[in-house]
């Protein structure tokens, strides 16, 4: 049990406005997938390794509530999983790079770790990262972790693209940020890096898991330039420990890249059509798992596809139809309601004839009697008036002088601290800290 786990839960902005990027949200790692905390999937994941210890890194505005969740999945563990602990670190930093100084003491000289975003879901075991981690060359000080989508209904542009370049032998060598290259027209590639790896490949297709392994020779070398990283993203200093492979005339540890194999399932729930699916993927595993028959059921009552759940105290109106969708708890759900591949959170109120298609629904909003909603977002505590009918907008709360007043918005320009998102805060080309 060589390996500590760190979860990075950051504040959610591609989650907005259901995140706490907005003041009606809640922390990102607690939001739903499937009516089970999206952070519950990543503990499951790890409980299935030897890892020594589990550390949730969260901000302080969301570490109570991570906190109570977590006394919670403790209690309910094997008791084969609780020889690994599981604690928590508040951060409340910029960006991801300041997450290894808040506790690159603790974690010197105490084994390899593995750095995890608290939003994926996979059904591919942790032993096959460990175990490619441990078969990496001799001299790899790191291994990065990337993933191709198998999800065609995620469109490609709510996915976050760079340019990785990576050798013949699968060695990180490179990462561009697709904006700069977008905006200069061209890719520029380093000739030092071609003549050491004339035969490298340039990818646009590879998504980075935020999954990564660090040995103890990696955390050595991040903690000489620690203080350096201030404000700056993890993706950052993976990239720079990758560009030692080619700078120096002697030969340096680099770090190794490992795809996901084509035959596993992996998600990360980053972003909304992202979470969407994510509750779409789960739904279908239940319905493989239930394969109950049909049963008969009263005359006007409601259905719930086999391939939707709805939670606790929830009630459910007459003839009202319930398809590919998660309903949260104690809701109410009017008369002849149709709902189609939506996400419903807590405490949600729909009055009659509401039509609801790949829609997201914050806690505590109501949407009133004969409303048709399409593709929309509609922020916690937002009301929805009758007859409303809108297709693809985000409708969300106006908070001005400490009242609220509704508006139709879309919110996505927050520049709160996410975990996993904050892109390169400075030009690709710069020179990388660690060839010196």
């Amino acid at each position: 049990m060589e390996f500590h786990a760190v979860i990075c839960c950051g504040k959610g902005t591609g989650l907005s406005p259901f995140s706490t990027v907005r003041e009606s949200g809640i922390p990102k790692a607690l939001l739903p997938i499937g009516n089970k905390p999206m952070i519950e999937y990543v503990l499951e994941w790890c409980d299935q390794a030897p890892f020594r210890a589990i550390t949730v890194v969260s901000d302080s505005e969301s570490n109570a509530a991570i906190e109570e969740l977590l006394e919670k999945y403790r209690s309910k563990r094997s008791k084969e999983a609780l020889v690994c602990p599981i604690g928590t670190v508040k951060f409340d930093g910029d960006a991801t790079g300041e997450i290894l100084e808040e506790f690159i003491q603790d974690i010197e000289n105490a084994g390899d770790f593995v750095l995890l975003p608290c939003d994926f879901i996979t059904d591919l075991p942790p032993q096959v990262l460990i175990e490619e981690y441990r078969n990496r060359d001799d001299e790899d000080i790191a291994m990065s972790v990337h993933y191709l989508n198998k999800f065609d209904s995620i469109d490609k542009k709510n996915l976050t693209h760079y340019y990785t370049a990576y050798s013949e032998d699968q060695h990180l060598l490179d990462i561009y940020s697709k904006d700069s290259v977008e905006q200069s027209k061209f890719l520029e590639l380093r000739t030092q890096m071609i003549w050491r790896f004339p035969n490298c490949t340039v990818s646009t297709k590879l998504l980075d898991s935020f999954i990564y392994f660090f040995s103890q020779a990696a955390i050595s070398i991040i903690k000489k330039y620690i203080g350096e990283y201030k404000n700056q993203s993890i993706t950052k200093m993976v990239r720079d420990l990758a560009r030692r492979s080619w700078r120096h005339s002697d030969q340096l540890g680099g770090i190794s890249l490992f795809t996901l194999p084509k035959q596993c399932n992996f998600i990360r729930a980053d972003n909304i059509p992202a979470y969407i699916e994510s509750n779409r993927y789960i739904m279908k595993l239940k319905a493989k798992e239930q394969q109950q028959p049909a049963q008969a059921k009263e005359k006007g009552a409601a259905t719930v596809g086999a391939d939707s759940v709805v939670g606790e105290n929830t009630q459910l109106g007459e003839r009202t139809s319930v398809k590919k969708t998660v309903v949260g708890k104690n809701c109410i759900i009017g008369n002849r309601c149709r709902l189609t591949g939506c996400v419903l959170l807590d405490n949600i109120t729909l009055q009659d004839d509401v039509v609801l298609e790949n829609c997201v629904i914050g806690q505590g909003a109501t949407v009133n009697s004969k409303a048709r909603l399409t593709n929309c977002n509609i922020e916690g505590g937002y009301i929805v008036n009758k007859a409303f009918q809108a297709k693809g907008e985000t409708l969300t709360n106006l908070f001005i002088a400490g009242q609220e007043s509704e508006t139709d918005s879309d919110d996505d320009d927050s520049e709160e601290y996410d975990s996993y998102e904050d892109d390169f805060d400075d030009d690709f080309e710069d020179d990388g800290l660690f060839e010196r």
